[in-house]
């Protein structure tokens, strides 16, 4: 059976749906055993001109400084990642599937134009 988290095409079509900003900074995804386990595979998303790419990148444990946001999901969870798009993130992170982590402090994802998207996960109150 293929492994549906390196469809590729499939992630890049829900990113293509998406509006992102232009960003200097990644958004990995890691399944949660790889996370445990420190090895595996890295999803990241990452900005290429205001379009959105799905790169993938081996993972031991560490991040590069690229990474400002890691979303660490349940394998059955990726599926509704890529399906849903991002407006899938918050319910997913409130119900415990999908755990982020946020690797930047915020006047760097402010800097990397990625303040609005740890809002929209709902991680932060609103600026009003």
């Amino acid at each position: 059976m293929k492994d549906a988290f390196f469809d590729g095409a499939g992630w890049q079509a829900m990113l293509s749906r998406e509006e992102f900003p232009a960003s200097p900074a990644a958004i990995g995804l890691l399944r949660r055993q790889e996370h445990a386990s420190r090895r595996g595979t890295l999803l990241l998303w990452r900005s290429d001109g205001g379009s959105l790419r799905a790169d993938f990148r081996e993972y031991n444990g560490t991040l590069d400084a690229d990474i400002a946001v890691l979303l660490v999901a349940d394998e059955d969870a990726l599926g509704l990642v890529r399906d849903g798009g991002l407006a899938a993130l918050p319910g997913l992170i409130r119900r415990g599937r999908l755990s982020p982590y946020i690797l930047k402090t915020l006047r760097e994802l402010e800097a990397a134009e990625l303040a609005d998207f740890i809002e929209d996960l709902e991680l932060t109150e609103p600026k009003h």
